[in-house]
């Protein structure tokens, strides 16, 4: 009997529920509704992981078990409901499970923020929480509306999270910055559920995955992937993640490993069947535009990645090469490793962020990592944890980024387009360069600023819940035996989800004959360039401590693609020449030519229409009489046209 599947409308139901006893436990007593946060969470996650363990072991729901009519008009019914199968499963366990780490850290990582204000605790744990919620709800949807929904409030509450700190400038625009460019992918997901509505009458997500080919479904499956190129900060809408860092560094945590970025994949994942039904759209070939949009993205933003200075702004640039990773396999076929990939990424990267927020927290917020250094006697536990995240995205052996990574490029080779391999390949190797840059630049050489001097080790309740998801990362990719073979057991887990016997090379197998490369081959050379360029990047910055400081045009250079990278600036300079020029300027001419003279010639009409009036009401009774008379003639003329069957009354009165 599965009884957790039964139960499982609860998994974002309980943080639905708690919602307004967070807030006011926590503004009457400390502590208490962010406690009551973390057990719903907790809540939960159990049921998560319960889910996905019956859904693996064979067990479904009937049909309908768990859906109730929202609308009805004729054969037409729209339904809410929750679809508990391999996939939503799979992803609930992942946003619930590092949702509550993420509110476990919080406890220490906000403390500081209840001296600003009593609300402030109250209003940032009522935000994240219905932020995880709202994410548990989006994966856990079985219609499109429903989906639609929670997809909107996830916007919402990254908007209010990206911003929360009410008293910065910068996470104000931050916040209206994501808000308006991920809008403008979601305007493709309103236009893939009008279309799915009108062309196949239902909005069930079962029911449009098994719909037939056709070119309109090719239309619907380039509209959900311009959605997800919106949530998912793909090349061209990847401007917004970058200042979304300007929040809480939990928030980043939760955006980029669990919640936000992570829901445009979803949706290309969700809605995979029928990406492979679909037709091309002018040449277009859907799962082909999916690949190399995510590859484009996916070495454009690896190489940003190692030229940041910031902090977080690395980690940013690094999770919008890992989206593009996962579009790019996806787009290619390789499903279960894209799956296998997003599990390995929530891990390492809510990691990394961890990592980073324990720097932050020690270092009063210092996020220029050329004012950093010399950590590394003062936060011994948190290099550590830097080195176990950062062996992990790297895709070093051991790790569950060794076995993903491999998978990915393996499919890419296996479609022949040499293209898609280079880009997943210079993804794949850049994480090792940046990440170990990153490392150095914080740890290693002279603290140079006061507030590194000053660094101290963060405490328990910082650093176990880090600890927890990078030894997670890790665990991952380790392999233990599985029908004979060794198999890593996150790729055990993403291929049961996937529907796919277990095998770490099923693509090669499947297509060995097409590959690019021999894929011992490919594991080699990225390997092997990866221990390369981190090694290079140990050697500059941590042992050599080159400072780049004196070559001020490559500084120059580089300052092009910080957060603000030229894209950005190209974006602002369109927006503000179209809204704030062209369109300004049309709308005051229309203003004075139409609104005005409008505005000026109404008050004279009714002035001649009122004087027209006034001529008829003479004062005199026979006039009166007389149209009274003339009336009435023509009333009893049209009855008696109708009666001699004129018709003149019916067309006036329809």
């Amino acid at each position: 009997m599965p009884m957790f599947l039964e139960i499982s409308w609860l998994i974002p139901g309980i943080l639905f529920i708690v919602l307004p006893f967070v807030v006011i436990l926590e503004y009457k007593k400390s502590y208490l509704g962010a406690i009551l946060s973390i057990i719903a969470g907790t809540v939960a996650t159990i049921l998560s992981i319960g889910g996905l363990m019956e859904v693996l072991g064979g067990h479904t729901l009937p049909s309908g078990s768990l859906k109730f009519t929202w609308l009805k008009y004729g054969d037409v019914e729209i339904s809410f409901g929750i679809l508990a199968d391999e996939l939503s499963m799979f992803m609930a366990f992942i946003v619930s499970f590092i949702g509550t780490l993420i509110l476990i850290y919080s406890l220490e990582y906000m403390s500081h923020d209840r001296e600003r204000s009593v609300w402030a605790w109250p209003r940032y744990f009522f935000e994240i929480t219905l932020f995880v919620a709202f994410m548990l709800m989006l994966v856990l949807s079985s219609n499109l509306i429903q989906l639609l929904i929670a997809w909107e409030g996830v916007g919402l509450c990254s908007y209010l999270l990206i911003g929360y700190w009410w008293w910065k400038p910068e996470a104000s625009k931050a916040a209206m910055k994501a808000f308006i460019t991920t809008r403008l992918g979601d305007v493709f997901l309103y236009i893939a559920t009008v279309l799915a509505f009108f062309q196949y009458h239902t909005l069930e997500i079962v029911e449009l995955n098994a719909a037939a080919a056709s070119p309109m479904l090719g239309v619907i499956a380039l509209s959900l992937f311009g959605a997800a190129i919106g949530k998912s900060a793909q090349i061209p809408l990847f401007t917004w993640l970058p200042w979304a860092m300007e929040g809480p560094t939990t928030v980043s945590a939760l955006i980029h490993a669990a919640t936000m970025v992570k829901a445009g994949v979803f949706l290309v994942a969700r809605f995979y069947p029928l990406y492979q039904n679909a037709m091309a759209v002018a040449g277009i070939e859907p799962l082909v535009f999916v690949a190399y949009i995510g590859g484009i993205t996916a070495a454009f933003a690896g190489i940003l990645a190692v030229i940041n200075n910031d902090v977080k702004g690395v980690l940013a640039y690094s999770t919008i090469s890992h989206l593009g990773l996962l579009m790019l396999a996806l787009g290619v076929g390789a499903y279960a490793a894209a799956l296998f990939h997003l599990l390995n990424h929530a891990f390492f990267k809510a990691g990394l962020f961890l990592v980073a927020g324990s720097v932050l927290h020690a270092t009063h917020d210092m996020r220029d990592l050329h004012k950093l250094g010399g950590l590394k006697d003062k936060m011994k536990k948190t290099m550590l944890l830097a080195f176990i995240g950062g062996w992990a995205i790297a895709g070093f052996p051991l790790s569950g980024g060794f076995w993903s990574k491999d998978e990915i490029l393996i499919g890419t080779a296996a479609t022949g387009d040499p293209i898609l391999f280079v880009l997943g390949f210079i993804a794949a190797v850049a994480s090792s360069a940046y990440i170990f840059r990153w490392i150095s630049l914080m740890f290693f050489g002279e603290p140079k600023s006061d507030e590194a001097k000053h660094a101290h080790e963060s405490n328990p309740i910082i650093l176990v819940p880090t600890a927890i998801l990078v030894v997670g990362a890790i665990l991952w990719g380790i392999p233990i035996p599985y029908e004979g073979k060794l198999i890593p057991i996150g790729l055990i887990l993403a291929e049961s989800v996937a529907h796919i016997s277990p095998s770490v090379h099923t693509l090669a197998e499947a297509t060995a004959g097409s590959l690019l490369l021999p894929k011992e081959l490919i594991m080699g050379i990225t390997v092997a360039t990866g221990f390369v360029l981190a090694g290079l990047m140990i050697y500059i910055y941590a042992i050599k401590g080159v400072d780049f400081s004196k070559y001020k045009g490559l500084i120059k250079a580089q300052n092009l693609f910080q957060q603000g990278t030229v894209v950005d600036v190209f974006y602002d300079k369109v927006a503000e020449a179209v809204f704030g020029k062209l369109i300004a300027a049309l709308t005051a001419k229309f203003d004075v030519k139409a609104v005005d003279r409008i505005y000026e010639g109404l008050p004279n009409a009714m002035k001649r229409l009122g004087s027209a009036f006034a001529k008829m009401q003479s004062g005199h009774i026979n006039t009166y009489m007389i149209i009274f008379v003339v009336g009435l003639i023509f009333v009893i003329g049209l009855f008696l046209m109708e009666f001699l069957g004129l018709g003149v009354l019916s067309m006036f009165l329809g």
